[in-house]
C-alpha cells in the first residue's frame, strides 16, 4: 500500500501545483480592476454627443470620391 501511494506523490504533488496556480491565475484575471487609473477607461460617451469628429466625415467622403 505504501509503494503505490509513493508512485503516486510525484503525480499528486504537480497536480495539486497546476490547480493553486490556476486558482490564482483565474483569481487575478477575473477579480476587480485595483488600479487607480483604470476608472477613466470606463467612461461613458454622453447620448448627445457623438464619437466620430467633422473631420472624419470629411476624410470618409474623400476617400469615397465623394459619393456619400
Amino acid at each position: 500500500m505504501l509503494q503505490d501511494l509513493a508512485a503516486l506523490t510525484p503525480p499528486l504533488l504537480v497536480c495539486a501545483a497546476f490547480l493553486v496556480g490556476l486558482v490564482m491565475f483565474l483569481r487575478r484575471q477575473l477579480g476587480p480592476s485595483r488600479a487607480p487609473g483604470d476608472s477613466e477607461a470606463e467612461t461613458e460617451i454622453p447620448d448627445d454627443t457623438g464619437n466620430a469628429s467633422e473631420e472624419d466625415a470629411v476624410r470618409a467622403r474623400s476617400r469615397d470620391g465623394g459619393n456619400g
